[in-house]
């Protein structure tokens, strides 16, 4: 059994915040110093927002990385626990269940409740019940 099977939101989400607003920014700035002609008030407002969103999502991301660290430490269980499910797979790994060769006639095994239970009975039919077989045509 996994401790902690899906990470924090954390790491991923701040490498794309910081990513997607340094593209923005670049790109923004890229087309500003390559123009050729004045900036209209429209193209000033585009220029200007779409700096500040790329400044924004840096910002977040950056704020993000930390947040997400402390959010995977707060999901983890205490240390007792880990040292205990860590004995337990020692043990389970030391002792391995033994393994039974079934031959003709032996009964099969059996899944239940998400559990492999081998040489177990094939379970009868009830007393008084008719087993028939599915006519075919």
């Amino acid at each position: 059994m996994a401790i902690l099977s899906e990470p924090s939101f954390g790491p991923r989400t701040a490498l794309a915040y910081v990513t997607g607003g340094a593209l923005i920014d670049v790109w923004t700035l890229v087309w500003y110093f390559t123009r050729e002609s004045q900036l209209t008030p429209t193209g000033q407002f585009w220029v200007i927002g779409l700096a500040l969103t790329g400044l924004t999502l840096v910002t977040l991301g950056l704020l993000l990385g930390p947040l997400g660290r402390h959010a995977r430490q707060a999901e983890l269980p205490p240390a007792e626990a880990i040292q205990a499910e860590a004995n337990i797979q020692q043990t389970a790994a030391a002792h391995p269940n033994p393994m039974v060769a079934t031959g003709v006639g032996a009964a099969a095994p059996v899944q239940q409740g998400g559990m492999v239970i081998p040489n177990a009975p094939i379970p009868a039919a009830p007393p008084g019940a008719v087993l028939t077989q599915p006519r075919v045509g």
